[in-house]
Parts: C-alpha cells; sequence; structure tokens
C-alpha cells in the first residue's frame, strides 16, 4: 500500500545525464519534421541544435527516485495524472544535472490517490537551477476514505479559442518515444494493456503533452512571438483521457495575458489534455 507517512521524504541527490543525441530522439518522438531543423539535427548549416523545453519532464524522473519510501502497489494501477514544468532559462541539448525528489502531497481521490512529486535539476556545471518539475501520479484503488475535492483552478477562458491547429500521432509513436526511457508495458504490451483496462497500448501522457507543447511553440513562432522556444518559463497540463498512437490531436489555445496561453488538447470531441498554460518569459528589451 502508499504509504502516507512518506509526505515530505526527499530523495538523495541523482545525477540525470543527457547528450545531443537525447534530444534528437526526444524530438523526433514528439513528430518533430524537416520544418524544424533545429530540433531534428545537429549538423545543418546556420542552424544550432535545441532542446524541447518538456523534456526537463523525463530528466525529473518521477517517483522513480523515492520507491523505496512510498510503498508498494501494483504496477498498472498508477496512471500519469499532471505534469508541470518550470525553466529558469532555455534547457541545453546535452549536460548533467543532479535531482533532488521530494513526497510534495498525497490526497485520497475517492477511486485512488494522487501522489504529487516535486523535483529540482541542478546543473552540475554551473551550480544553477536547471528546472523544476511538479508530476501527479494518479494511484488506482490507493485511497483510504477520506476523498478531498480539488481546488485547482482552470486557466482556460469561457469563450472560443483564438486559434485551432490540428496534428496527427503516428502508429508507432509510442514504440519510438518508449526509446527516451519510459518502458512501462502499457505502452506497448497489448496484453499488459488489456489487464489494466484498455483495448490496445495507449500513448504515453508525457508524450501527447509533449506533441502539444511542440506544435503550440512552432505555432507561436509562426505568429509572430520572437523565440518562444527559447522563452518557456513553465508549462504545464492535466492528462484526462487516453491517446491511442494513430490518433489525431486537435489543440484549442486561448491568449490569457501578454506572454501566457492556455491550451487544451483533443481527440474528436473528446479532451485528453486539459488545464494547459504555457507561459513565455518576456522578451529581451534592446
Amino acid at each position: 500500500m502508499l504509504d502516507r507517512t512518506s509526505v515530505g521524504a526527499r530523495s538523495a541527490p541523482h545525477v540525470r545525464a543527457w547528450t545531443s543525441d537525447d534530444a534528437l530522439l526526444y524530438s523526433l518522438a514528439l513528430g518533430a519534421a524537416p520544418d524544424q531543423l533545429d530540433l531534428v539535427t545537429e549538423n545543418s548549416e546556420g542552424v544550432a541544435q535545441r532542446m524541447l523545453p518538456t523534456y526537463a519532464a523525463l530528466l525529473a524522473g518521477g517517483s522513480g527516485p523515492l520507491r523505496d519510501r512510498l510503498g508498494g502497489w501494483p504496477a498498472h494501477a498508477t496512471v500519469h495524472g499532471a505534469q508541470r514544468v518550470t525553466l529558469p532559462g532555455p534547457l541545453p541539448v546535452g549536460g548533467e544535472v543532479e535531482v533532488v525528489s521530494t513526497v510534495a502531497r498525497i490526497a485520497d481521490k475517492g477511486s485512488g490517490a494522487l501522489l504529487e512529486i516535486e523535483a529540482t535539476g541542478t546543473d552540475r556545471a554551473t551550480g544553477a537551477e536547471a528546472f523544476s518539475a511538479l508530476t501527479s501520479l494518479f494511484l488506482r484503488g490507493q485511497g483510504w476514505g477520506e476523498p478531498e475535492r480539488g481546488t485547482q483552478t482552470d486557466p482556460v477562458p469561457d469563450r472560443l479559442p483564438d486559434f485551432v491547429v490540428e496534428t496527427p500521432t503516428d502508429r508507432g509513436q509510442a514504440l519510438l518515444y518508449r526509446l527516451c526511457g519510459d518502458r512501462n508495458p502499457l505502452h506497448s504490451d497489448p496484453a499488459f494493456a488489456k489487464r489494466a483496462g484498455f483495448e490496445q497500448p495507449i500513448l504515453h501522457g508525457l508524450c501527447t503533452w509533449g506533441i502539444t507543447a511542440r506544435v503550440l511553440l512552432k505555432e507561436l513562432g509562426a505568429g509572430g512571438q520572437a523565440d518562444p522556444l527559447g522563452r518557456v518559463a513553465s508549462y504545464s497540463g492535466r492528462f484526462r483521457a487516453p491517446v491511442v498512437p494513430g490518433d489525431k490531436l486537435t489543440l484549442r489555445v486561448w491568449q490569457t495575458g501578454p506572454d501566457a496561453w492556455a491550451h487544451t488538447t483533443s481527440v474528436g470531441e473528446r479532451v485528453v489534455v486539459d488545464r494547459g498554460e504555457l507561459v513565455l518569459r518576456p522578451e529581451a528589451s534592446g
């Protein structure tokens, strides 16, 4: 069972390293193509390779560094509920960070428990903070009879979106994305997926979330925003429903401030990511 007394527990510092090749694989796994050469090549003339900021969620490591403190539960009971990353500056295409994870919250949600893990990554070369991340996991069957009501506000305004964009996913997308580090068989093994209650393997929630970020940043750049990829201050979203590899994603986007956008992602009429929010750092003056 989940150990509810583990709130506040901290992991020992652990090192996470990544390379230019990891950055390329991650971008390809999120569907980046030749129209985003800075994401998918490292040696194109006049094009510097860049890293998508959502990779910080992978570096954060979820609950893994704290599993010996959290207790136990069936592997198929874990569902990624939400994710947020905050960055003081662009994430480099390669490096090493020292990550410390903390159990931030455990809450009863009736049919399961909400587990929130905060992680901070510090650049080993400079000593500066590289990112912070909040990972929310829903653990089915781990509630204890004292459900809490949600209090989070929705950044999506009550009006039509400012723009809508569609993007495909590939039938093999989960098989490629798993090579970025998440080998959960829920995304590759039909038998495991059926035991978990799904008709077939589903796409990683972080993959859908990352695709949404990649497409949104591309659209903002095309719409006149100056270097949105290099200005990401925070990005978040809540996972509402599974995506099957091959589904078409529809992004609906609302500008809510000079440097802020709310967004949802849907498959048809079914919302799969909601409460999405992207905040950019202000443009440098001069």
